[in-house]
């Protein structure tokens, strides 16, 4: 009769590694869309931000000022990744405030192993300008 002592050992460790990968993966997944919420979010903010009716439109120092302060906020929202996203509010007409955030989500896998990696964020969001009537 052969030993078979130890026989259980390779398949439990075989189906331990299948579980820490789809865990790791179910993991990664939800950090990027954790990630894509927050740069929205925080996307919107800053828009509105510029938008509100404390900001004189008409006064283009007034603009950039309220701009500066929105990205410290969208930046702050962000904690430290809000270091590595850009801003750009090229969109923006003198009726509409445009705010587009581009951001590479966080990873966890080394690079040599992720390949490309979670695809990049693109965030654009459109707040009206508020006036008095």
């Amino acid at each position: 009769m052969r030993d078979e002592r130890g026989g259980g050992l390779i398949g439990t460790i075989a189906g331990l590694l299948v579980l820490l990968a789809l865990l790791l993966f179910a993991v990664q997944s939800l950090v990027a869309l954790f990630a894509r919420s927050a740069v929205t979010d925080a996307a919107y903010e800053g828009a509105r931000q510029v938008a509100g009716d404390r900001v004189a439109h008409n006064d283009f120092v007034s603009v950039v000022l309220a701009r500066q302060h929105a990205e410290r906020i969208v930046r702050a929202q962000l904690g430290q990744f809000g270091s590595t996203v850009e801003l750009d509010w090229s969109g923006s007409t003198t009726d509409t405030i445009s705010l587009t955030v581009h951001a590479r989500p966080l990873g966890f896998l080394w690079d040599a192993l992720r390949g490309v990696g979670p695809d990049p964020i693109t965030r654009t969001v459109h707040v009206r300008v508020e006036r008095m009537q």
